[in-house]
């Protein structure tokens, strides 16, 4: 690897670092672009950026002086001092265009806000599984931190999995519930995969595509072009459009996210983690019969538990664990050891 003397001012001079989209189909959005001077502003060395597998790690001294130019030349969004992002993040044309799209839009302003309720939980369980944090903001490309979104291929929940991969990685889903709707449970699958995904190409951005378009599609054209750039395979339309669209929004996001301020959102009012309870009931227990009993809207008792559909809890489990409202929570645990007695009592009837 090069000394950071001379690997360095190549990042300085901004060497074109410019991709354009990658080819369009009927009805797909154009990724829009900027001068190629402007586009250059973003470089630093590919070791920096996206380290294949099995290449040198990039030298500590020289990340360190790329951080710092990066931070006073407001490449991370105008961040304090140490709060710059773990997962690599360049201002090239494609992002820029996306931050100029972003910026000021009502609807990112309420996925900002919306994320406040998910994001304690999802970091969490991030740094648990060791990922960079700023993958948080797949949520947000993704689905907007919604549990209850639905893509027009059927992908569902905050993380958008699909039936197939959402079953690979223990996630239920059947007529009594789907997990993917379940943000805690959704999360540590998302969590699973994304490690799964650089485990395998040793790169967040192509972990970040292989999300989005699936793995064996990123996989084929890795072994196709003999390439692990993501860049590259952009410039060379090797992917889908909306993958080539996916990770300059995800890098996009993540630097609006930090600092929304600096992008048009001066005061974003953060909703709150819900302050919920959990209690163990009986398998096939009649949910709308214990919300009912506790007198909480079935509307609310939902945005506990989003994953429950149909009217019975999965009766093929012995036990279930229900997310009550904390101010709840006492009624909820006696109601549950009621729902307890009268299982038992069921089972001994039905023995007799």
């Amino acid at each position: 690897m090069k000394t950071c003397k001379s690997v360095l001012p190549w990042a300085l001079l901004g060497v074109a670092l410019f991709f354009p989209a990658c080819a369009t189909g009927p009805g797909m959005e154009i990724l829009p672009t900027l001068p190629q001077k402007e586009a250059a502003r973003g470089l630093v060395p590919q070791e920096y950026l996206c380290p294949g597998v099995g290449q040198e790690a990039p030298d500590p001294r020289l990340a360190k002086e790329i951080q710092a130019f990066l931070e006073q030349n407001w490449m991370f969004g105008g961040l304090p001092d140490g709060v710059a992002s773990d997962l690599p993040l360049v201002l090239n044309g494609p992002v820029q265009a996306y931050l100029r799209s972003f910026s000021n839009s009502k609807n990112f302003q309420a996925t900002l806000a919306r994320s406040g309720r998910y994001l304690p939980m999802i970091r969490q369980v991030f740094q648990e599984y060791g990922l960079p944090q700023d993958l948080v903001y797949v949520a947000l490309v993704e689905s907007g931190f919604s549990p209850w979104a639905r893509s027009p291929k059927e992908a569902v929940g905050m993380w958008q999995f699909i039936e197939g991969t959402a079953r690979r990685y223990g996630l239920r889903v059947n007529e009594q519930v789907d997990e993917r709707r379940d943000p805690e449970k959704s999360t540590r699958a998302a969590a699973h995969y994304l490690r799964d995904l650089y485990q395998q190409f040793g790169c967040w951005y192509l972990a970040a595509a292989g999300y989005n378009a699936g793995e064996k599609r990123v996989e084929g054209v890795v072994n196709r072009h003999d390439t692990r750039d993501f860049w590259t395979m952009a410039q060379k339309k090797l992917l889908p459009q909306e993958t080539c669209n996916y990770v300059p929004q995800l890098i996009a996001a993540a630097l609006i996210a930090k600092n929304p301020g600096r992008y048009g959102f001066p005061e974003i009012k953060y909703q709150a983690p819900r302050a919920a309870a959990k209690v163990r009931v009986p398998g096939g227990l009649n949910w709308r019969w214990f919300a009912n009993s506790l007198e909480v809207p079935e509307k609310e008792f939902l945005e506990f538990n989003p994953e429950l559909q149909g009217e019975r809890l999965p009766e093929g489990t012995k036990e279930y664990w229900l997310k009550v409202p904390g101010n709840k929570k006492g009624q909820a645990d006696h109601l549950a050891r009621l729902s307890w007695r009268l299982e038992k009592m069921a089972s001994l009837r039905d023995s007799n």
